[in-house]
């Protein structure tokens, strides 16, 4: 709990408050929600008390900004607005129109529009039950849903009957519940790729079907993730205790590898979550920036110079702590930068590394600052300090559309030495291990092939940045190494 003295309000222009904006599809369970302008219907973007943003269609009307439109607004079948808006701009997003309206005569009151939607959202589950989203689902994938549910499911009750067993012959011990994990892992674990990869396949279908895409998901998660998060690191994922499924928790869980939970069933299938590709890959990624950090620090060694590195959404940092571990002699001449917008994370960087530092009685240095990535985006000095050498970010752009990376990317670029290099990394699209992430955790990546890399990576290059793709040793994600000229 905080006093009042530590509530500080706004800053700069936050000072003037301006009502939140929200996603439609975050909103509104249903995402029925549209907007009628001149009889014809348009599904809404976002939305906030007095305003609006929709999509339209590329051969649709184009209106001018300050032109006044008579517009409904509607949840399902009950009106939320009824009056005239304002044309406030036009961008461009995914390839799409959207259009921002300004509210000209009352207000949009999201909280009963918000309870609209949840009536009707119950009453629909009611009558209709479950079958409403299984009619939604293309049968090839309801086919091997059915096949993970019914393996989980084996499984959960084999492995429960002979914990049982074991408890009731003698009290069981954690390293006789591992055995059995370990027992179990070694028979099930080809099984369970083949399913993942086979619900990878069937769920192509889903693409480009909104409603098919979250019926699949709904039922996934009704019928496979609840059995499936006896696993701790799938149920910390799933969960999402800090916002957002990748936090430092569940990379720790990732690093560690081993068998985790209160049963052996969880520990199974903890075990192969951890050895899914983009979690080996949250391992091999960190090999790759430790090889990466060894071969500037060499360079800058041969030039007399320290090396400063900095790591964006660096969570535990254990590519820092494990260089400082394995290098032959105590490093010496790195001045790391650790960056997080999560507190919890720097705090357990900022302990580990420091130790490291101390253990091996190292010349080097580590700062941590609590920073957004949004004002890093907004305002690229609000890193202080000297250009950086070496700046990486592993784990922040699958999560970016292509103008926000492009803008962070300038902003990191922004703080790079002349000579410097930029390790970002993506996880690699199409691939066959995306099912997992998507439809049984909600984990929602954006996943880029090497021409997307390039296009992002373009407005740097353009201004002479060299640019090198390395893929790191899983195969899961793909690294853009940019280069700023001397």
């Amino acid at each position: 709990m905080r006093t009042y003295e530590e509530l500080t309000g706004g800053f700069g222009h936050a000072i003037a408050f301006r009502a939140r904006r929200q996603l439609a599809r975050e909103l509104l369970r249903e995402q029925a929600s549209t907007i009628t302008i001149a009889g014809a219907s348009y599904q809404l973007y976002d939305m906030a008390m007095n305003g609006v943003s929709f999509i339209a269609t590329p051969d649709g009307p184009h209106w001018q900004v300050d032109d006044i439109l008579e517009v409904d607004i509607r949840v399902h079948d009950t009106s939320a607005y009824l009056g005239r808006a304002r044309v406030a701009r036009e961008e461009q997003i995914y390839g799409q129109r959207r259009v921002g309206l300004q509210l000209l005569s009352g207000f949009l009151d999201l909280h009963e529009m918000q309870r609209l939607d949840e009536e009707q959202a119950l009453m629909q589950d009611l009558v209709d039950g479950p079958e409403r989203l299984l009619a939604r689902i293309p049968k090839p994938y309801r086919d091997v849903l059915l096949a993970t549910v019914h393996f989980a499911a084996f499984y959960q009750r084999s492995l429960g009957y002979h914990e049982a067993r074991l408890h009731d012959a003698n009290t069981v011990a954690a390293d006789e519940r591992e055995a059995l994990a370990r027992r179990a892992v070694a028979s099930i674990r080809p099984r369970w790729h083949a399913l993942r990869i086979a619900a990878a396949e069937a769920a192509l279908s889903l693409r480009g079907d909104r409603l098919a895409l979250a019926a699949a998901k709904a039922a996934t998660e009704t019928l496979l993730t609840s059995r499936l998060i006896a696993a701790p690191v799938l149920h910390r994922a799933y969960t999402k205790p800090l916002g957002y499924a990748g936090d430092f928790s569940v990379m720790l869980h990732i690093y560690k590898d081993s068998f985790e939970g209160d049963s052996a069933f969880g520990q199974v299938f903890h075990k192969l979550a951890c050895e899914e590709p983009l979690s080996a890959g949250v391992r091999t990624r960190k090999d790759l920036i430790k090889r990466l950090t060894a071969r500037e620090h060499a360079r800058r060694r041969d030039e007399g110079e320290p090396l400063r590195a900095m790591s964006l959404g660096c969570g535990p940092a254990r590519e820092v702590v494990e260089y400082l571990d394995e290098c032959e002699t105590p490093p010496a001449g790195i001045h790391w930068t650790l960056i997080d917008q999560e507190e919890k994370a720097l705090s357990v960087a900022y302990h580990d590394v420091l130790r490291g530092i101390d253990a091996r009685q190292a010349d080097c240095t580590a700062q941590c600052l609590y920073l957004s990535f949004e004002q890093l985006i907004r305002d690229p000095l609000a890193i202080r300090g000297e250009p950086q050498d070496f700046i990486y970010c592993v784990g922040l752009f699958d999560y970016l559309n292509k103008r926000r990376a492009q803008a962070l990317l300038a902003s990191l670029y922004e703080r790079l030495q002349p000579g410097g290099v930029m390790a970002i990394g993506n996880a690699l699209g199409p691939n066959q291990h995306y099912w997992l992430a998507e439809l049984v955790l909600d984990w929602t990546l954006i996943y880029r092939d090497r021409d997307e890399l390039r296009t992002l990576a373009a407005p740097l290059t353009s201004q002479g940045a060299t640019l090198e793709i390395q893929r790191e040793d899983s195969s899961a994600y793909d690294f853009i190494l940019l280069r700023k000229p001397r």
